[in-house]
């Protein structure tokens, strides 16, 4: 039984290791227990009030508990943000957790670990563990054995955790009845990669019939992960049910609101004369809400986060603006509108601007891209610590922030602080983890609802606060523009890397938000320098380049070619818009495929125009001058399916060369910045389709 094991004893029907730890320990500290339905930190999720959605809650729970084997095997249930999915499935799990017949349950949220997909299968494993004994036994074996099993690819745990143990159990002849598994909040899930092999993995399971689970999901209908159920072919083994939004919600929504109420004046210690709000006041709300949780809880958070003397006067705020003639003949979605409209003009004037530069860089990321770091972004947008936490006072209602949760004395002995990343005494590698860590020493931040991130995006809604407007690129890039020129003159360049300039006490004096120490502070300002870099957001790049054609002509390019390569060293990284490939000297890059689609030639190609007017970049070409140089890349883009153009950005000893190339049959935009073209070039076209690879090796 033991075989191939060592240095484990058994004690009872427990097995552990020398040290003293069970494999169900290691399994335990890979998981979240506050993912789970009856974890304390959920105390305060909505439910369903009695009498209320009780079609929906029978249909799943009479599915999840039949003896009938014909049964599909998933159940999806979709629908638009903030209609109530996780009450509903909060409710259903409880109430088959009550009985006896829950499996396990995955509440996703991007707060906290819950966002993370590395989690999700070691979590349902120890929930488990807890009402199967001979499963326990089994994979807490498996993982003494290998305790890397917990932190492999989804695949590999889904197999080694949950599929295969119970596999084998069935051979052996151990019966097992429909087991349900709850997977809330898909699209929370902080991976859309992750979100769809989730999906993929499921789908095989159930059409392989391979154990006795059945699997509810709910999510929003996002369109990968509704691509992903039809491409699975899992829809004959799916029962999906389109939860609307609805009226009927409206007695959980009173209860949430109510308890809401009483939680804020309990953490206040206050016992009020009068009830506060009144009966009345909370049936204006529920009619506000139309059946939407998301207003409930943004009205809960906004009151919430204000003074003793403050919350009443909050609350008569949202109320004045329901009671607003003609509100409620307008979209389901006016009232929800109304009160992030009143969040925000509740910012008050002297941090009105950064507060607009932070929800614009937000915004304009990809809602799966959407945890920043908030020592990154201050610094890039030059808000200080003080600004930020004034900030995060006024936007808790929408943002959630998450202060860092390690220590920078965690990097260990060999790191010396009071000296730059660059300069350590013993060899030193900016690894992927340690980029992660050094870059969230402030903390992350992130949309606390998906609404609040689709009503900034949108004009109809937002107004003056909308961020798809090229004007609120202009005044972005201008505050990026103006923290470059800072970071850039802060350095020399000294052979192939950067060095402070002298003058320069420390790293630190040159941020807005800076850490403390020397080894953290250099790599900030450095990190911070290059993402001003051409890059695939070619649809704005140029035009805004050239209208601020002045002071661009300041950045000095090659500093943030280095600063590039200093932070990520030599190889391959990706970020969400493109694949690099990090030389000495020199930074190939290719546009991502999901970008791809959105890349528009023609527009492109006219910015790059008017920016060579502007005098941002120059036509270049090794042998021939500018004005020929000019004539070579005209003839060179004029093809609409195949061309390629090459320039010189900045000037004087301040410039590299950008070579640029699109081929629309192929599906690719590639372009490199370098200092040394010739080699450049002579690398690019023999390895422009291989050095994507993760393998490649360049020539030497």
């Amino acid at each position: 039984m033991l075989r191939e094991a060592h240095d484990f004893v058994l004690i009872g029907h427990q097995t552990i290791n020398s040290s003293g730890q069970s494999g169900i320990d290691i399994i335990l500290t890979a998981s979240t227990p506050e993912a789970a339905v009856d974890a304390g930190e959920r105390h305060y999720d909505p439910t369903c009030c009695p009498g209320t959605r009780e079609q929906y809650i029978k249909d799943m729970t009479d599915w999840a508990t039949t003896s009938n084997s014909d049964q599909l095997p998933v159940y999806w249930m979709k629908g638009p943000a903030g209609v109530g999915k996780s009450a509903i499935a909060q409710s259903c799990a409880k109430a088959l957790k009550d009985s006896g017949h829950l499996g396990a349950a995955f509440f996703f949220s991007i707060n906290g670990r819950r966002k993370d997909h590395t989690r999700l299968f070691p979590t349902l494993a120890y929930q488990l563990a807890t009402t199967l004994p001979d499963y326990r036994e089994f994979i807490s074996r498996r993982v003494l054995n290998d305790k890397t099993l917990v932190t492999k690819t989804l695949s590999s745990q889904f197999e080694s955790l949950i599929v295969g143990p119970l596999r084998k159990l069935k051979e052996q002849g151990m019966e097992m009845q429909r087991m349900p598994i709850f997977i809330d909040g898909l699209d929370e899930c902080e991976s859309q990669d992750a979100q769809a092999e989730i999906i993929k993995l499921i789908a095989a399971s159930a059409q392989a019939k391979s154990t006795p689970f059945c699997w509810a999901i709910f999510s929003r209908a996002e369109p990968q992960i509704a691509s992903t159920f039809a491409l699975t072919h899992v829809s004959p083994l799916c029962q999906a049910v389109y939860l609307p939004i609805s009226r009927d919600t409206d007695k959980d929504i009173e209860v949430y609101l109510h308890n809401g109420f009483k939680n804020i004046l309990q953490r206040r210690n206050l016992v009020l004369a009068s009830p506060w709000p009144t009966r009345e006041d909370i049936r204006k709300l529920v009619d506000a809400a139309a059946g939407l949780f998301a207003y409930a809880a943004t009205v809960l958070r906004f009151i919430d986060k204000h003074s003793y003397a403050g919350f009443r006067e909050t609350l008569q705020a949202v109320l004045d603006i329901i009671a607003k003639p003609g509100s409620r003949s307008l979209p389901v979605f006016s009232n929800l509108d109304a009160l992030y409209t009143l969040i925000l003009e509740r910012v008050p004037d002297d941090i009105l601007h950064p507060m607009k530069m932070l929800l614009r860089w937000m915004a304009l990321r990809d809602w799966s891209d959407r945890y920043l770091e908030v020592a990154f972004l201050c610094n890039v947008l030059g808000i200080s610590e003080a600004t930020f936490k004034s900030l995060w006072h006024y936007l808790q209602a929408v943002v959630v922030y998450q202060e860092p949760s390690q220590s920078m004395r965690e990097l260990g002995p060999a790191v010396d602080l009071a000296r730059s990343f660059y300069c350590q005494d013993s060899p030193f590698e900016l690894s992927v983890t340690l980029r992660s860590q050094l870059l969230e020493v402030h903390g992350t931040i992130a949309f606390l609802h998906k609404s609040f991130f689709e009503f900034l995006r949108d004009s109809n809604r937002s107004s003056a606060f909308c961020v798809e407007s090229l004007d609120v690129y202009k005044k972005l890039w201008s505050c990026q523009l103006q923290r470059k020129i800072h970071y850039t003159s802060g350095y020399v360049i000294k052979g192939s890397r950067l060095e402070l300039a002298p003058g320069i006490a420390s790293s630190s004096t040159l941020l807005s938000w800076p850490q403390g120490s020397e080894f953290v502070d250099s790599f900030l300002t450095l990190d911070a320098m290059y993402h001003f870099s051409v890059n695939s957001n070619f649809r704005w790049y140029f035009a805004l380049f050239s209208d601020l054609s002045i002071r661009a002509r300041e950045l000095d390019r090659r500093k943030s070619l280095i600063a590039e390569r200093m932070t990520h060293g030599l190889g391959s990284y990706v970020n969400s818009l493109e694949h690099n490939q990090v030389m000495e000297g020199t930074v190939y890059k290719c546009i991502s495929p999901e970008m791809y689609d959105d890349f528009h030639l023609a527009e492109f190609q006219a910015n790059v125009k008017k920016s060579e007017k502007a005098g941002i970049i120059k036509a270049f070409h090794p042998r021939a001058p500018s004005a020929l140089a000019s004539v070579i890349n005209l003839y060179s883009r004029h093809n609409p399916e195949k061309c390629h153009g090459l320039y010189k950005l900045g000037r004087g000893e301040k410039s590299v060369i950008w070579y640029w190339e699109y081929d629309t049959k192929k599906r690719y935009f590639h372009h490199l910045i370098t200092v040394d073209y010739k080699r450049a070039m002579q690398i690019y076209k023999t390895e422009k389709f291989k050095m994507w690879d993760e393998s490649w090796v360049p020539p030497s």
